[in-house]
Parts: structure tokens; C-alpha cells; sequence
């Protein structure tokens, strides 16, 4: 038996609650090297001089975001039991992060960067909306043909990004939205705000769903 034949892949859902708002994309990965070298599991590194463990999260979650639904990936040299895993994973988890599930995936999936299609995100809002001005707003923003916007120095159509958008009353009124995270082509909730005349200072993101090409 070779050494690749002993190599896992876990692949861990995870929530990012509001002790985690304001750590940024990269402070997660750093989290995450650390959380992984506390669990005590076989974790792979990578080669070279600065160990580092070999890890894949899904996409990036914007600075101020909450979620319910992240993903990462990371190898092990060897198996162990999916409940060891999560266990120990939750033990060395800081607050906020909280581990929902992890289960083994095949090492010729692509990466999730590659795999993901779209992400669903809640938004609820600081002051409470009227339904039927927010519903106004949507109907507005899908309307155009077009929603010209730059993002880096670059300009690009935010429009084709929009998959779904509604307003949902739930005891209380707020924002859901579907758009697409393709590589090279993903919408953001904030710059769909910005367009309805919203500030992140009036709402909070909730990430429910990421979506990959093999669901």
C-alpha cells in the first residue's frame, strides 16, 4: 500500500457566528491552521520549509458576514473515525465558530472554489422594513437590464449575478437573495444593497447556503 492510499479528505461544514463578524478571510485561514494543529488529528502538511496544513475553504466570506453554512476541506495521512474527527475539531473550535458536520470526500474532487455555482444569504435589518417598499425596491433593481458597477478598478454587469431576490415577512420583514459564485463571475449582497440604497450599517448579512456544481 502507498502513502496516497492512506490520505483523507474531510471535508467540514461550519457555522461563523458574531464573535467571528469582523475576522476577515484570511484570519479565518489562519484560524483554521490553528484550530487544525489544536485537534491533535493526523493533519497533511505541505512540503517545504514553512509547514503550513493543507486546507480549502470555499469562498471567501466578506468582512462583517455571518454564516451558517461554510465549507472547508483538509487532508489527513490517515483516516479516523468521522465522530473523532468532529469531536476533536469542536474541542479546539473558538467561539463563534461552531463545526456542524464533517464527512470523507473523494481526493479527485475538484477544489471547492472550482465546485461552486451560487450562495443564498439572509438580510435582516437594524430598523424594521415595510414590505411593500422593500418589494418596490426589488422590482426596481431586477428591471434593469443592466447594473454597471466596479469592483478593483474594474468595471462589470452586477445584473446576470442576481438569481433570485425576495422579501420575505416572517414575523418580521427581510431580504433573501440567490446569486452566482462561479469563478470569475461571483455576486456580493453588499453591492446588491448598495444598489437597493441600503448601508452594511443597516442590515446583517446571514450566509445560508453554498451551493456546488455536484448538488
Amino acid at each position: 500500500m502507498n502513502e496516497q492510499e492512506h490520505i483523507i479528505r474531510i471535508r467540514v461544514e461550519y457555522a461563523k457566528g458574531r464573535e467571528l463578524r469582523f475576522t476577515g478571510h484570511l484570519d479565518m485561514q489562519r484560524l483554521w491552521e490553528r484550530l487544525l494543529r489544536r485537534s491533535g488529528l493526523p493533519v497533511r502538511y505541505s512540503q517545504g520549509y514553512h509547514l503550513r496544513a493543507r486546507l480549502n475553504l470555499a469562498s471567501a466570506l466578506p468582512l462583517g458576514f455571518i454564516s451558517d453554512a461554510e465549507l472547508l476541506d483538509f487532508w489527513m495521512d490517515e483516516p479516523r473515525p468521522l465522530e473523532d474527527v468532529q469531536a476533536r475539531l469542536s474541542a479546539a473550535a473558538p467561539p463563534g465558530l461552531t463545526v456542524r458536520s464533517v464527512q470523507s470526500v473523494d481526493l479527485r474532487e475538484d477544489a471547492l472554489q472550482v465546485q461552486m455555482t451560487a450562495s443564498e444569504f439572509q438580510i435582516s435589518f437594524f430598523d424594521p422594513q415595510d414590505e411593500t417598499h422593500l418589494q418596490e425596491k426589488i422590482d426596481s433593481l431586477l428591471s434593469q437590464e443592466k447594473i454597471i458597477r466596479t469592483r478593483r478598478k474594474k468595471t462589470y454587469d452586477l445584473r446576470p449575478l442576481i438569481l433570485e431576490l425576495e422579501a420575505i415577512n416572517n414575523s418580521e420583514v427581510w431580504l433573501w437573495m440567490r446569486l452566482l459564485a462561479e469563478p470569475g463571475a461571483t455576486g456580493r449582497p453588499d453591492e446588491v444593497l448598495n444598489e437597493m440604497g441600503f448601508k452594511n450599517t443597516d442590515v446583517i448579512v446571514q450566509r445560508t447556503q453554498l451551493i456546488l456544481s455536484n448538488q
